[in-house]
This record gives structure tokens, C-alpha cells and sequence, in this order.
């Protein structure tokens, strides 16, 4: 198996982060693209069309015959290949609108934190305000749960935590008043499979985005 990205978090940290929990072998594929002011990219864009993806882009999956682009496609298959899944139809609509809102709460800090230093600077403060308001949407919905499909563990919980995550490193306050899903987090990290990928050296202590972010 392997795993296509940028040397950042960004868009595979939660794939990562699966896998890590599964104890899965994979190639972490790794590009890496230049300094300022080019920000060369060529590593990726000299082999993107050449691949065998249907629709080339970063990040990818491969497995045997199966390869797939697009970090939600990528979970949701990753998800069903590891038995993580949501066990009914009701819950699995729910988790996948969960998927679909931390995307948006992802592309939503993207913009602002690839935007030049000024404008990001004067919009920080507005970010912050509309993301608390999603992630306390996401504190009513789990509630009293352990995980977001209930009493087990599903993608979703990764795909949630990684996009969480980031906001409190925007914000260290962000999830203060959710103490249940800070409980979550606490969970999600005491897990005994991801104790490596936590506590010592690895992709997590990468940028959350690439060179050319004004936060990274």
C-alpha cells in the first residue's frame, strides 16, 4: 500500500493516523516541494499524469489494483478495508455528513492560511469565531458518546480529530468549551495502538501546511 502527499499534515495526516491505529504497512510517498520564492514543485508535477490515476492529485492511495485520490474517497475506503465503519445505514449518513463538514472546516482555514501575511493576520480573529461555532455543532452531536458513531470507534473520529487538532494549534482556547471533546481527543490519543504515533518522532510534527503558507 501506499500513501501519496506533500512532506506536510495537511490532506493525509487522518489517513496517517488510521493506518497508524490499524498498525497497517504502508509507503509514506513523499514530496516535497521548494523554498521561497519559486516553491518548486516539480517533484510532484513531473509525475503527476504519469501514475495511472484517474484523477491525478495529492493526496493518493494505492492498494493492489485500487487507486484512489481525494482525502474522503481515501478514508471512506480505508475506513471499510479496516472494519471501521459505521454499523448501520442511519449512522453511516451521519458520519459521512461529519466527514463532509470537517472538509469544509478544512478549506475554510486553507484559505485563509494561504492567503498573504497581512490578510491573514486581519482575518485570524473571524476564522476563529466561525470555526468555534462548527466545532461546538460537533460538541452537541457526540454528547455523552465515546465516538461519533456511539460506543466504537470509526474514520470519522480521525478525520474529525486531525481537522480539530489544527484549530487548536491556531488556537489553543478553541476547545475549551467542549470539555467533551477534548475527552474524546484524550481518548483517541490514550489509544494503545497510536502510542508511538503520538509520542515519538513522526509525520505529526511536520507543518500543518506547505511552504507557501502564511500558517503552517
Amino acid at each position: 500500500m501506499k500513501l501519496g502527499y506533500w512532506k506536510i499534515r495537511g490532506l493525509a495526516e487522518a489517513q496517517r493516523m488510521l493506518l497508524a491505529y490499524v498498525e497497517a504497512e504502508f509507503e509514506d510517498v513523499v514530496y516535497e516541494c521548494g523554498d521561497a520564492p519559486d516553491f518548486d514543485r516539480s517533484c510532484w508535477l513531473d509525475v503527476k499524469f504519469t501514475l495511472g490515476y484517474d484523477f491525478p492529485n495529492l493526496p493518493y492511495l494505492e492498494d493492489g489494483d485500487v487507486k484512489l485520490t481525494q482525502t474522503i474517497p481515501i478514508m471512506h475506503y480505508l475506513s471499510n478495508k479496516f472494519g471501521l465503519v459505521p454499523k448501520d445505514f442511519k449512522v453511516h449518513a451521519q458520519c459521512d455528513m461529519l466527514d463532509h463538514v470537517a472538509m469544509d472546516l478544512t478549506v475554510m482555514g486553507a484559505r485563509l492560511f494561504y492567503s498573504p501575511k497581512e490578510a491573514f493576520e486581519a482575518g485570524r480573529d473571524g476564522l476563529i469565531k466561525s470555526a468555534k461555532a462548527i466545532i461546538n455543532q460537533y460538541g452537541a452531536f457526540l454528547g455523552s458518546n465515546s465516538y461519533f458513531a456511539g460506543d466504537y470507534i470509526t474514520g470519522t473520529d480521525f478525520m474529525v480529530f486531525e481537522t480539530l487538532d489544527k484549530y487548536t494549534v491556531l488556537e489553543p482556547t478553541i476547545l475549551d468549551e467542549n470539555k467533551n471533546l477534548i475527552a474524546w481527543m484524550d481518548r483517541i490519543k490514550a489509544l494503545p495502538t497510536l502510542n508511538k504515533y503520538f509520542n515519538e518522532p513522526t509525520t505529526r510534527a511536520w507543518p500543518l501546511n506547505n511552504k507557501m503558507a502564511s500558517f503552517k
